[in-house]
């Protein structure tokens, strides 16, 4: 720690702070426009200047000025004043005074420089400037007759993002922020230089012209897309979500968001959303009040009987909602009951779980920052969990931790500082992880102290030996040898794994290998390291923690849709997931929900499978609800209503009770708070906190670092190959999450339909080219794509993301790691 004085005042601060930092610490404010806490210091814009007194009274920059012992500072003067006064009247010499029509005004930093310091003329004199404005593309506006030179926009997409759309282009007077060959803006559209310009230079145009700030009303809650769990701050106006407002003073993310949390909201303002109840009448959907539609759905439920009646729930219900669901089950007498698929999440559920005692990941984002190796399964990280990636970016970048990702096509880390992608044939990440693991116990390199299992592990590696392995993967005997080397040796290390309806294939055998390899590194329980399985949604974690599993007895997803297809369930209820879309093997959902004798499906969309239904019943947006959502790393954070309902619909929550209710079930507890009270009760995890005691950074379940019930190594097994000269992945798109994500008009902007991704060797040799329309065939199934090519993806292999509903991609897919196809134009 460090001692020093503050315009008089004593402060004691940590050795590594900035002068700035200190005075901030002490409520002393400083004025700053390239400053951002979230990024490496710069010192561009010279507002900050402070005397020390031990440099002679010197002005220096506060911001890049570290504090020292004994150090005395004054933050203002006179002759302090007047500096800031002409740093600011140079920096208005060309800046274009348009406050009126900005959509900054209000919120604009050099706006309240300006008045504070009370900048009524300019005593310099020069040309305004006259630069074109880029709206080349539909979400993010760049005026650079605003810019500050801050260069905030630069080091954030550089420090960050890791995506360097931004550079300082020409010298003096005609310096400017510019792209590429100053062309169009054409990025990730994460807005992250929106959130961090401090003037109007770069703006949401989805908002522009929408409101002032001043007239927004501002609600913190958490991203319903993916299992991040992102802090988000709805701008609302007249009940409508008008925009995302930038927030770095709560949540986990800092700030941070990508292009589904920032533009992705316009969803929940849909005219197409669901607003009254619908019953088939006639073989038409047809309007109807909510007791008629509710006494249906009970008297479907009571005709089917309990072991009748299957529930398949989506992962973006809040835990309260959730609890509900499960008790409305047990009210209905049914065991069966799943969630996303019933196979994708069982890398946590039976991997995890069965080698650590813990069914979740064992530590927290912020800490892999601090890592020294991180280990990435599968290219498509970045993509499910673009903010969660985004701490990997800065362990890289700023703290130079070594990056392994394990994939079959190269992804945005693989362009990291470093980085090292062992690439393997598709989909035999297994085998990849087994072989690293069989290099530490070979090379003694293993922390095996209180593991059990070892020597069935030994045997169960006997055929995956670094050459073996090489052999079946394509990946380098050497590079596997040099990656378990580089992992064993460091104090603090991750391991990463996203899990998902498009990611079903072994992922319960991946999350036993990935288990194992955590074990052998002893990375469960040790301080800064950890192994993370994040799940695809919002509350993909909370639905496990919640058990909603099969109970005893019961059916899971896979199974439950077989039985209905057969005639063996008479009545499914479908909750928040559009399964004829999502769900692996179409043919065989829409043979299930066509053969199910009474079909429910709770929505807030009119989506594919909901027109099949027999009732459907509206639901809330996560902009509607109250409770909580757990995110991937046991993070329980509060989701707070914005904005009315729609019409007449009601949260899901609110929808179970009322189902309980009509099966004569009666709740002794209502509202999100008695109701997490409840859950408290039934899950000790969740007993540790209450649901206004959750603050806004949220509460970790299990602490910090969570400890391993038990370490046991299990046998993974392994994968097999898929033949073929062409082999179709599938996953999700970075502008996607799910199938929300194709109602929002943001990701629309950028992705607005399915591609299939070729490869420029198989674009050339096949004549394929950007916009051709070419047909996939496999599994007895042909779709008809338009292509896409791209520089990521090894000969032979090709890419579809999964969201669109139009394509049909699973149709094709059924679950597997790779399908054969082949390729026609």
């Amino acid at each position: 720690m460090v001692n020093l004085t503050i315009d008089g005042k004593q402060i004691t601060v940590s050795r590594t702070a900035t002068i700035y930092e200190a005075a901030l610490e002490a409520g002393i404010n400083i004025p700053v426009l390239c400053y951002a806490k979230k990024l490496l210091p710069f010192g561009a814009c010279r507002v900050c200047l402070v005397q020390v007194e031990q440099m002679k009274g010197r002005l220096i920059p506060a911001c890049t000025t570290p504090v020292s012992e004994g150090m005395v500072v004054t933050t203002m003067s006179d002759e302090i004043l007047k500096v800031r006064k002409t740093v600011l009247e140079f920096l208005l010499v060309n800046h274009v005074i348009d406050c009126p029509v900005c959509d900054k005004g209000g919120e604009c930093d050099l706006q309240e420089l300006t008045y504070d310091h009370e900048v009524v003329c300019n005593r310099f004199q020069g040309e305004k400037f006259n630069l074109e404005t880029d709206e080349v593309n539909p979400l993010i506006e760049r005026n650079m007759n605003r810019c500050v030179l801050c260069g905030r926009c630069v080091r954030v997409c550089d420090e960050v993002v890791a995506y360097g759309s931004y550079s300082f282009i020409n010298r003096g007077f005609e310096t400017k922020i510019a792209t590429a060959y100053d062309r169009g803006l054409n990025c990730e559209f994460c807005g992250q230089c929106v959130s961090m310009c401090p003037v109007g230079a770069i703006l949401p145009r989805p908002f522009k012209f929408k409101a002032r700030p001043w007239q927004l009303k501002e609600v913190d809650t958490v991203c319903g897309y993916c299992g991040n769990g992102c802090t988000v701050t709805l701008g609302v106006l007249n009940n409508k979500v008008e925009t995302i407002r930038f927030n770095d003073k709560i949540g986990v993310n800092d700030g941070n968001l990508c292009i589904r949390g920032r533009f992705g909201y316009s969803y929940v303002n849909s005219e197409e959303r669901l607003t009254a109840p619908l019953v088939r009448k006639n073989g038409e959907l047809v309007a109807a009040t909510w007791d008629e539609a509710l006494q249906a759905v009970a008297d479907g439920f009571k005709q089917a009987g309990g072991a009748g009646l299957g529930i398949l729930s989506g992962a973006r219900l809040t835990n309260e909602e959730l609890f509900l669901l499960k008790n409305l089950a047990k009210q209905a007498g049914t065991a069966n009951l799943d969630h996303s698929g019933g196979e994708c999440y069982k890398g946590l559920t039976e991997g995890v779980a069965g080698a650590l005692g813990v069914a979740a990941s064992t530590g927290t984002f912020p800490q892999v920052e601090e890592c020294e190796a991180i280990l990435a399964i599968r290219s498509d990280f970045y993509e499910t969990h673009p903010v969660f990636g985004m701490v990997v970016n800065q362990a890289v970048k700023r703290n130079e931790a070594q990056l392994a990702i394990v994939a079959d096509k190269r992804g945005k880390f693989a362009k990291l500082p470093g980085a090292k992608t062992l690439l393997h044939r598709p989909g035999q990440e297994l085998e990849v992880l087994n072989g690293l693991a069989r290099v530490l116990l070979d090379e003694g390199l293993a922390r095996t102290e209180g593991v059990e299992g070892l020597d069935e592990l030994r045997q169960a590696l006997a055929d995956f030996s670094a050459e073996q392995v090489a052999t079946r993967t394509g990946v380098a005997a050497e590079a596997l040898r040099e990656t378990a080397r580089q992992f064993a040796a460091a104090k603090k290390s991750a391991i990463l794994l996203a899990y998902g309806l498009p990611y079903t294939a072994y992922s319960r055998e991946l999350g036993i290998a990935a288990a194992n390899l955590a074990i052998l590194l002893g990375i469960p329980g040790r301080d800064g390291s950890g192994l993370y399985l994040c799940g695809e949604k919002a509350n993909s974690q909370g639905v496990i923690d919640l058990g909603i599993m099969p109970q005893a007895g019961g059916l899971g997803a896979q199974a439950m849709l077989e039985a209905a297809a057969n005639g063996k369930l008479s009545a499914l209820y479908v909750v928040g997931e559009d399964v004829l879309t999502s769900y692996p093997d179409r043919g065989k959902v829409e043979k299930a929900l066509d053969k199910v004798s009474f079909l429910v499906v709770q929505d807030i969309f009119l989506s594919p499978t909901a027109a099949k239904a027999h009732v459907v019943l509206p639901a809330a947006s996560f902009a509607e609800k109250d409770g909580t959502f757990t995110n991937a790393e046991r993070r329980i954070q509060r989701v707070r209503p914005g904005i009315p309902l729609p019409g007449q619909a009601k949260t899901d929550g609110a929808i179970f009770a009322a189902l309980t209710e009509k099966l004569g079930g009666n709740l002794a507890f209502t509202g999100a708070e008695a109701i997490f009270a409840e859950i408290g009760r039934q899950v000790p995890a969740y007993a540790a906190v209450t649901f206004n005691g959750i603050g806004p950074q949220g509460f970790v379940w299990g602490g910090e670092i969570l400890a391993p019930a038990r370490r046991r190594l299990q046998p993974a097994g392994g994968a097999t190959a898929v033949d073929g000269a062409f082999q179709l992945l599938t996953g999700s798109a970075l502008y996607h999450s799910g199938t929300v994500s194709t109602r929002a008009k943001g990701p629309l902007a950028v992705i607005n339909e399915a591609y299939v991704e070729f490869g420029r060797d198989d674009a050339k040799a096949l004549d394929v080219k950007d916009g051709d329309q070419v047909k996939i065939s496999g599994n007895g199934v042909e779709l008809c794509l338009k292509a896409k090519v791209g520089n990521r993806l090894p000969k032979g292999v090709l890419f579809a993301p999964y969201h669109f509903a139009a394509a049909g991609i699973n149709r094709l897919y059924k679950g597997e790691a790779a399908v054969a196809v082949t390729v026609s134009k």
